[in-house]
């Protein structure tokens, strides 16, 4: 009985190791997967001020990410996009980023919709997209973005507007 149970024992091992080997290439293939990150970023504008005008956003920024076992890789980011947004109310944007992770990875994410709100200074964004290229390829991807004020309120009505403000991010892909 006993030899019985670990003949049992060992063939299940042997089928675990075995699907779980059949797999991890799948996975490593391009398959979306489901990673965390938070981080900080810097962005310029094309000069935000009280007009619908669309401006150019340019963003660079550092997430750190966590996937589901828990390994942590950096990947600095740079986003170019356009927003019609004014220092009042911004608008939803539209832009491209592309993230290089510390284990040679990477991601692009185009994102296409997305809603945001500035009082006082201070902006909250949501942007929705998708991972177009690299790890999590096909998965949707949403970032949370919260600007932290860096200029005067008046800015937005002075020559030239909004130039320049710092953010905190979260972005949650899969």
């Amino acid at each position: 009985m006993t030899r019985r149970r670990g003949t049992r024992a060992v063939l299940s091992a042997i089928a675990l190791v075995a699907a779980t080997t059949a797999w991890a290439p799948t996975a490593q293939a391009g398959h979306p997967s489901p990673f965390d990150c938070t981080g900080h970023e810097s962005i310029t504008y094309g000069g935000l001020g009280l007009s619908s005008e669309p401006t150019s956003v340019t963003v660079d920024g550092t997430y750190r990410c966590t996937d589901p076992s828990g390994h942590v890789v950096t990947a600095p980011y740079h986003t170019e996009g356009t927003t019609p947004g004014t220092c009042l109310l911004f608008a939803s944007n539209q832009s491209v980023e592309k993230l290089r992770y510390s284990d040679g990875s990477t991601s692009v994410i185009v994102y296409k919709a997305g809603t945001s709100t500035r009082v006082l200074g201070f902006n909250v964004a949501t942007l929705h997209g998708v991972v177009t290229e690299g790890r999590g390829k096909g998965s949707a991807a949403e970032k949370a973005i919260r600007t932290i004020p860096g200029s005067l309120p008046t800015d937005c009505v002075l020559a030239g507007g909004l130039r320049h403000t710092t953010a905190v991010t979260h972005l949650k892909v899969g």
